[in-house]
């Protein structure tokens, strides 16, 4: 063995160095690692860290169809509760509502009587077709398919309610409930006079027409007469000063509305009914009793919705016969008058309205017939919008390009024509003579042909 060969018994061989150097490396990189971390001081304001849950375990899929109506139900609003009914009505008594073969069944016929103390037959008709379907040789039957065919009657299902009339008064001839039936009846009359041939509004009632309101009014006048205690008798006085308003005889119509204030003043429709009075008597020409009628609405109900309303056509009545005020215009679209004294020797009709109201661009295509229709023969048409709700000069130019209007229109900048006409709501009108004085001050609808031709 030479001496290159010999083992180092005083020395470490390359080999094990390399090994402990590794080592060495291990340990450095372990002891930091496994070392306790040293604290540094918190800041003066922390930021928190939100914490983000992931629960799809890194899945990604598509949602299940029940997911998705799951997340659909979670975003719609939930569904109105239906009304109750008064705890006293007949429908309700005990002996009809815990004969129910189910709970379910019980929950559906309350809610249907409580749809129809409301007037809402319509929601109501749908539980109750459903109840009558299975009521047979059930002590439900008699109250279920008495309130069915008073929804048939209200929602134009004149046919079905006739028939179920002919059931009811067959299977239960001393029934509680006749007056519903009964009221039911004068719907369908009043609902199928409605929906005659060629039947139209005030001034335009079909002889058909006027015959099925006539026997509606004497079946609302039954039940009136012979159940007048019973809450359909409210409905029965308030349809049949309606009728007898749209066939002309106001009245009469006003007997039968004073009638129903003085029997049911809590009645839900008690304002409506004499709202649709004074209506009709101004329709007719009647301002006087117009106005009587809107002053008792105004102190009978103060507070209703309708009052508000009826404060608004007294300011219009009160135009009538006066002088029309001058129209403060600041930009024609088309050529216009200068003034009402312009005007003079012409009946002339001011309409206002704007091009976001609905109610109005349905009327323009009927006010652009009537400027065609009379304009040969005298008549002034005008009509007067204020921009507003983002409408523009440039809006309104467009919207007579587009739809062919002819006759001129004013834009009221500052409302003070609009103000001075008594103008609450659009659209609305008023009629002038020759002589530029006011003889109506209504809805564009209620000017009617009739009304235009008296003052040609």
């Amino acid at each position: 063995m030479n001496s290159s060969q010999k083992p180092n018994n005083n020395g470490i061989s390359p080999s094990v160095l390399a090994f402990g150097a590794s080592m060495l490396a291990v340990g450095l990189v372990l002891g930091y690692m496994l070392a306790p971390k040293q604290q540094t001081a918190p800041s003066a304001e922390p930021v928190a860290k939100a914490k983000v849950v992931n629960t799809t375990g890194g899945e990604l899929r598509k949602l299940t169809e029940q997911e998705k109506k799951e997340l659909t139900a979670r975003k719609q609003p939930a569904a109105p509760a239906a009304p109750q009914a008064p705890a006293d009505s007949p429908f309700l008594a005990s002996k009809f509502t815990e004969a129910f073969n189910s709970p379910e069944q019980a929950s559906s016929y309350r809610q249907a009587v409580g749809y129809m103390s409301k007037g809402n037959a319509r929601a109501a008709s749908g539980p109750l077709t459903q109840l009558e379907g299975s009521s047979k040789g059930s002590a439900w039957r008699e109250p279920v398919l008495a309130l069915l065919t008073e929804a048939q009657a209200a929602t134009s299902r004149t046919a079905d309610s006739r028939l179920n009339i002919a059931t009811f008064k067959r299977e239960y001839p001393d029934s509680e409930f006749m007056a519903t039936v009964v009221l039911a009846d004068a719907r369908a009359f009043m609902q199928d006079g409605k929906r005659s041939p060629g039947a139209g509004g005030p001034g335009a009632i079909t002889t058909q027409q006027a015959d099925l309101y006539r026997q509606a009014i004497a079946r609302f006048g039954e039940v009136a007469s012979k159940w007048p205690s019973d809450t359909a008798a409210s409905e029965a006085l308030f349809n049949k000063a309606a009728l007898q308003g749209e066939l002309g005889e106001i009245e009469a119509a006003q007997t039968t509305a004073n009638d129903l204030i003085a029997r049911f003043p809590d009645y839900r429709n008690a304002p409506r009914a004499l709202s649709n009075l004074g209506r009709m008597a101004l329709a007719a020409g009647d301002s006087e009793r117009a106005q009587a009628v809107y002053q008792k609405l105004i102190a009978s109900y103060p507070k209703n919705r309708m009052a508000q309303g009826a404060r608004g056509q007294l300011n219009s009545i009160r135009m009538v016969g006066k002088a029309g005020p001058e129209l403060q215009i600041d930009e024609w679209l088309g050529s216009g008058p200068a003034t009402i004294e312009a005007l003079r020797g012409k009946p002339t009709l001011v309409v206002f309205w704007a091009t976001w109201c609905p109610h109005c661009r349905r009327e323009m295509p009927t006010l652009e017939a009537t400027w065609n229709r009379y304009k040969s023969q005298g008549l002034q048409v005008i009509a007067v919008t204020k921009n507003s709700r983002g409408q523009t000069t440039e809006k309104v130019r467009e919207y007579i390009s587009a739809n062919g209007l002819t006759f001129p229109i004013g834009v009221d900048a500052g409302g003070q024509t609009s103000r001075a006409y008594s103008v609450q709501g659009i659209p609305a009108a008023a009629l002038l003579d020759k002589d530029g004085v006011v003889v109506m001050r209504d809805h564009p609808t209620r000017i009617t042909d009739e009304v235009i031709k008296k003052y040609l």
